[in-house]
This record gives C-alpha cells, sequence and structure tokens, in this order.
C-alpha cells in the first residue's frame, strides 16, 4: 500500500434517520463531548461546503457556538455529524465515506491542540506508544463509554470501544488521520459494530 487505507466491506447501514433516533434514544444527559470536537467537525463542513453549509449543520444544535474544552450533549454532536454527512455523501460516494472523510481531520485537530501536543510528544517513542495512550485522549474529549488498545502484534492491534455514541466509522477515519500526521503511509484500519453501542476496529503499519 502507498497510502493508509481502509478495509470496506460494503455499507454500514448506519446511515439512516433510524439508526440517529436510535442513538440519541440511549443519550442521557451526562453523555457529552468536548466542544473541540464540534469545531472540527463544523471546520470540515465549511471546508467542502462553504458557511451556508456550515451554518445549516450548526442549526441542528442547541448552542449557537461552542467553546472547545467545555462539554456538550452528545446528541447535538450526532445531529451536527449526521446533518452533515447526509449532506457530504453524494460528494463522497456514501454516508459511510463521508462520516471517514470529516473524522480523518478530528485526529490532526486534536493534535494540534494544547492537549493534543502534549500527546504528539509521546511520538518519539512511536506509534504504538502515541496509540496506547488513546484511552487517556478519549476520556479527555468524551465523558461517555470506554476505549482500550489490545495489541494482537508489534505493529497491529485492535481498538475496542464500549458504550460508546461514536460509529466506528469515525474511529476508522480518526485512525487513518492520526497515521497520515505521523507519516505513516503504511497503515490498514477496518471497523464493524458488535453491540447497540461498541465497536472494534482492527489497525496494523508496516
Amino acid at each position: 500500500m502507498t497510502a493508509s487505507q481502509i478495509s470496506m466491506e460494503g455499507e454500514s447501514g448506519l446511515g439512516t434517520e433510524m439508526e440517529l433516533q436510535r442513538r440519541l434514544s440511549l443519550a442521557t444527559a451526562t453523555d457529552t463531548v468536548r466542544g473541540l470536537s464540534f469545531h472540527n467537525l463544523l471546520d470540515a463542513v465549511r471546508m467542502e461546503l462553504g458557511d451556508e453549509a456550515m451554518a445549516r449543520c450548526q442549526a441542528q444544535c442547541v448552542e449557537a457556538s461552542f467553546k472547545s474544552f467545555f462539554t456538550y450533549p452528545v446528541s447535538d454532536y450526532l445531529r451536527l455529524q449526521y446533518t452533515a454527512a447526509w449532506m457530504l455523501q453524494e460528494k463522497y460516494g456514501s454516508f459511510d465515506n463521508a462520516i471517514r472523510r470529516m473524522s480523518s481531520g478530528l485526529a490532526p485537530g486534536f493534535l494540534s491542540s494544547v492537549v493534543g501536543k502534549a500527546f504528539m510528544l509521546l511520538t518519539k517513542e512511536g506509534p504504538r506508544q502515541l496509540i496506547n495512550n488513546m484511552p487517556v485522549a478519549f476520556r479527555a474529549a468524551a465523558s461517555f463509554g470506554e476505549l482500550s488498545v489490545h495489541w494482537t502484534g508489534s505493529r497491529r492491534g485492535i481498538l475496542v470501544t464500549r458504550r460508546d455514541f461514536l460509529l466506528y466509522l469515525s474511529h476508522e477515519g480518526g485512525l487513518v488521520g492520526l497515521f497520515r500526521t505521523l507519516g505513516i503511509t503504511t497503515a490498514e484500519v477496518r471497523g464493524r459494530q458488535v453491540g447497540p453501542l461498541d465497536n472494534e476496529v482492527e489497525f496494523s503499519w508496516d
């Protein structure tokens, strides 16, 4: 492979209004994400489709603006993400690809933040050390769920999330963005949903 790739085996079927409503029905008032995630998503929409499209997406949220390190309901984030992906699916061929595309920019956005720059110091020991600290990054970004990393080899492993409102497609895109930021061009990722809010994403690099 000459670039980070995602192994795709058909559409996930997650891009429906019914699936969005199912996830929203499981969210509580304590399930939140940082404003930084909203910023990155809205920036992606603005770059791809312009200010008018960004405003249409932002209209899905209760808040008119977001502060990076404040927390906001994951329900708003899901509405925003789904709306953005539906708007971008024609450009990228599918809802799944739109989610991956947007999420691939979230890792660079996070790594350029104050917290992300601290994480980048870990790259001196290689990508494995950085990936090992992804559970900490996940907890910094979201109040819900659990993320763990299980290594199956020196350069391959499985990212596991439980009670995670984010789509596995988001984690696929995020890992691709992470590998790209680290200059790794031989990575491959492949995810799947294994429970109502549970995901597993295999990753490897040469």
